[in-house]
This record gives C-alpha cells, sequence and structure tokens, in this order.
C-alpha cells in the first residue's frame, strides 16, 4: 500500500499540477490581472489584453466543465487522459495515463463529498492485496506523511484562477489569428509571460490576490521556469476552446494542452466499490491498535 501511495500522490500531484490548473484556468479569475489591463490600455497589445481578459472573467460564472488533456509534464514523461470537473456540488472524475518517464501506467482520481479516490489498474492491486482503489479523506490529512499523501494535498492545493490571469500580464499578448478548433472558429491569442520579471511587479491592492499571485509564481520556480508561453484560443461567445501553456523546466519540457467540449453540464462521479478499495482511515485506525 505504501509504495502505491508514493507512486499515486506523485503522478496525480503533477496531473493536479499540469491538468487541472491548465484545464481549469476558465473556471475560475481573480481580480489581479485588472491594474496590469489597465496599463496596457494605451499599449498596441491592448485589445488582445482586453479580449483574453475578457474570457477568463466570463469563466469565472462556470460551474462545471470537462476537457481532454495531453502532452508532456516534466519528470512524468507523456500524459493524457479526460477530466470532468464541478465546483457545486464538488466532484472530480479524472483518468490518466501516463508514459514515457518515471511513473508510467493508468491513473485515476475521483472525488465524492470529502473522500478522495486514487485508482491505479494492475500496479494498484498488485501492491493492495488485489484491490484497485484506495480512498482516504481530504479533511485531516494535512501534513501526513505517511504515503505521501500530504505532498499530493500540497500539490492539490493549487489557484486555476492565478494561472488564467498570466496570459494578460505579459507585456507581448498578440492575436495570431482565427482558427478552427473542434468545429468551432476562435481566435487564437498568445503571449510570453518573463516568471522572474513577474515576482517584482506590483502585486494587486487586494491582500488574498497578492498572495496567489505570488503562490503561483513560486510554483513554476520550483519547477526551474523562467520563460512561459501561453496560448489561448476564444470562441465567438468569449468562452475558452483551448489553452496551452509551455516552458523550459529543470527535468525537461513542460508543453500541456487542454481542450474543452462540456461546459456547464451536470457532472456525475460514484465511488468505486468498497470491496475493491483500501480505506487508508480504516488502515490506520487497525494499525494503531495493534501498536497499542
Amino acid at each position: 500500500m505504501t509504495h502505491f501511495s508514493r507512486t499515486s500522490s506523485r503522478v496525480v500531484g503533477t496531473l493536479l499540477t499540469g491538468a487541472v490548473l491548465c484545464g481549469t484556468a476558465a473556471c475560475t479569475a481573480s481580480g489581479g490581472a485588472s491594474d496590469d489591463r489597465r496599463a496596457a490600455s494605451g499599449n498596441i497589445n491592448a485589445v488582445p489584453v482586453a479580449a483574453v481578459q475578457k474570457a477568463v472573467d466570463k469563466g469565472a460564472k462556470l460551474n462545471s466543465v470537462s476537457y481532454r488533456l495531453s502532452g508532456k509534464v516534466p519528470g512524468q514523461g507523456t500524459v493524457e487522459g479526460k477530466v470532468s470537473f464541478s465546483l457545486r456540488p464538488r466532484a472530480i472524475d479524472m483518468r490518466m495515463k501516463a508514459s514515457g518517464g518515471k511513473e508510467e501506467g493508468e491513473f485515476s482520481v475521483r472525488l465524492v463529498g470529502d473522500a478522495v479516490y486514487l485508482g491505479g489498474g494492475r500496479q494498484a492491486a498488485a501492491a493492495m492485496d488485489g484491490k484497485h482503489w484506495l480512498k482516504f479523506a481530504m479533511k485531516g490529512t494535512k501534513g501526513a506523511g505517511a504515503g505521501g499523501l500530504g505532498g499530493m494535498e500540497r500539490q492539490a492545493d493549487q489557484d486555476p484562477a492565478a494561472q488564467a490571469s498570466l496570459l494578460p500580464q505579459s507585456d507581448n499578448v498578440k492575436k495570431v489569428g482565427e482558427e478552427t478548433v473542434d468545429g468551432v472558429r476562435t481566435t487564437h491569442y498568445a503571449g510570453v509571460v518573463d516568471v522572474t520579471d513577474l515576482l517584482t511587479k506590483r502585486a494587486s491592492k487586494s491582500a488574498l490576490d497578492a498572495e496567489r499571485r505570488k503562490r503561483v509564481i513560486e510554483q513554476y520556480k520550483q519547477l526551474g521556469v523562467t520563460k512561459l508561453s501561453l496560448d489561448m484560443w476564444v470562441g465567438p461567445d468569449d468562452r475558452t476552446v483551448k489553452f496551452r501553456e509551455r516552458a523550459q523546466a529543470a527535468q525537461g519540457p513542460l508543453d500541456v494542452t487542454i481542450r474543452f467540449f462540456d461546459v456547464n453540464k451536470p457532472v456525475t462521479v460514484q465511488a468505486p466499490p468498497a470491496s475493491d478499495t483500501v480505506d487508508l482511515q480504516q488502515k490506520l485506525k487497525e494499525a494503531g491498535k495493534r501498536l497499542g
């Protein structure tokens, strides 16, 4: 069980960073980029900046979204998968496949209420007496070092709004052109963000926004990213249809593309069968009793 927990937490943590962050970038939005947008009003790129910000702002009203992800994650190789995400009620159904890196295989994450289920196929079954799922509660797991669950929670504690706001903060946001993506006519915008430069820029007036902005920049610093290339494809209704981020990190290239296909549709996630699940909390209780 310990081996499965470590393996799953590292892979899931990376996927949550590279997938949920980027993939749900249009789900929520902070006001942190408003000052930068106003500052750009006199520049030649004011129009594309405003268009990108409008798409981010509209995404703030979304309650649920589904998307497909593909690309390369530093240290993990090639990843691909599908994610469905809902805020109210809170639910996540993530199904991923990683290959060519340190962690290979198929991995699943389901969030049902406060319970998280990690699935790892045959790899999980081999480590957990034939069972395919590991269950643990999000509540009360901070600092849990056993099995690497605390590390996974820190990776999951990310801010998609802060990431989405980085594109309009770029000094060279531009309109690339008109493109058709999955049958939808879109406008393609792109820009490069200097991560180091962001550290010296004036923070937002709100203390909360300043902290969120600082956190997302620090995440890129930890990956060794200095330049971040962002692309966004916006549909006629100001909805983000496709999103891409690229960078050179310390452990290799980061290149992740997200394609949205369902917006504000119900997301139903079912818990795996109890007979096929190892309850981590229960196992810890049993171990505690044995140890007195």
